[in-house]
């Protein structure tokens, strides 16, 4: 992994074996990210994405290996209990028998096959989260 600031955008470029969601984590906790939008693409060999299941109150989770493109990652990084949270979509694309297919939901995991492109437009000011016991998921939480 490697990244540039260019104005007000991090370019982060993920190299093999690199887990998009640990590497953009580590980039926001160095450079003191509190708040930013997450927009990629990329190539990945392995990826985990979910549903949330209200009932059940966690993921229903999908996991594909091979030859994935990195449609699109959309997301944002906020703070949770201190630490930088990442809190993204993603669609991929892959061929399963001749035919291709696509996987989509909130990334639980991915890791890079080829390169990952991702951009991280960071804000100034502060959204923590707060996790709501009642839906079992972690809300934006503006204190200020």
């Amino acid at each position: 992994m490697d990244y540039r600031k260019f104005d007000d955008k991090i370019y982060v470029r993920l190299d093999k074996d690199d887990e998009i969601t640990a590497s953009l984590i580590a980039v926001c906790a160095k450079e003191q990210i509190t708040v930013a939008q997450v927009q990629g693409i990329g190539g990945c060999e392995t990826a985990t994405v979910g549903v949330f299941d209200m009932a059940k109150r966690a993921y229903n989770e999908t996991t594909v290996n091979g030859m994935l493109e990195l449609i699109s990652l959309d997301g944002n990084v906020t703070e949770y209990e201190d630490k930088p949270y990442l809190h993204a979509h993603a669609v991929f694309a892959y061929e399963e028998n001749g035919e291709k297919r696509t996987l989509s939901g909130h990334l639980l995991s991915a890791v890079i096959g080829l390169t990952g492109e991702i951009v991280l437009t960071p804000a100034s000011g502060n959204i923590s989260r707060k996790y709501i016991d009642e839906l079992g998921i972690r809300i934006w939480d503006f204190k200020d």
